[in-house]
C-alpha cells in the first residue's frame, strides 16, 4: 500500500529529569489532514516511552 507523503515537525516543549512532552505538527497527512499530537514521554530502563497522547484534527481539514 502507498502512502502520501506528509510534512511534520517535532517540538519538545518541556523537559523534566525522566518526563518530556513533545509536539508533533503533521500536515496532509493522508493527503489532506492536519493534526496536532502531544505525547508524554517517559524514560524507563533508559529508554524513551510515549506513555500518553492527546491529539486534535485541525477542524479546517474535517469532512463534513
Amino acid at each position: 500500500m502507498s502512502h502520501a507523503p506528509f510534512d511534520h515537525c517535532i517540538d519538545v516543549l518541556d523537559v523534566e529529569e525522566s518526563l518530556v512532552v513533545v509536539r508533533v505538527l503533521e500536515e496532509k497527512w493522508g493527503g489532506r489532514i492536519d493534526f496536532t499530537d502531544y505525547l508524554l514521554m517517559m524514560k524507563i530502563d533508559g529508554s524513551w516511552r510515549c506513555v500518553a497522547k492527546a491529539y486534535n484534527q485541525n477542524s479546517d481539514t474535517i469532512q463534513k
